[in-house]
């Protein structure tokens, strides 16, 4: 015998879970859309260089990036350590007597 709330329970977790899908698919159809429309433009960009191979023009020259300048040195301050205090000696157990 199965409550009225439990009924209801597994009601709305089929509407999460059919809802969950949809919207799982949905971000796969746009990741899919995104990815086919990186390789068109990464294909587009191939096709244009065998055509420039084709015809026999040169190569076009990168612009070397200018190298930034170097940050001067600056000198670290060396700051001393202080010294530890030398650790306090035990005091040895005497021994017992004997009688």
């Amino acid at each position: 015998m199965t409550t009225s709330y439990r009924l209801q329970a597994i009601k709305d977790l089929r509407a999460q879970k059919k809802s969950d899908r949809e919207a799982e698919a949905g971000a796969l159809a746009d990741a899919r859309a995104e990815a086919e429309k990186a390789h068109q433009a990464n294909m587009a960009r191939i096709a244009e260089k065998e055509a420039r191979i084709a015809s026999g023009q040169p190569a076009p020259v990168a612009k070397p990036k200018p190298e930034p300048e170097p940050e001067p040195e600056v000198e670290a301050e060396v700051a001393e350590e202080p010294k530890s205090k030398p650790a306090a000696k035990k005091k040895t157990a005497k021994a017992k007597k004997s009688k």
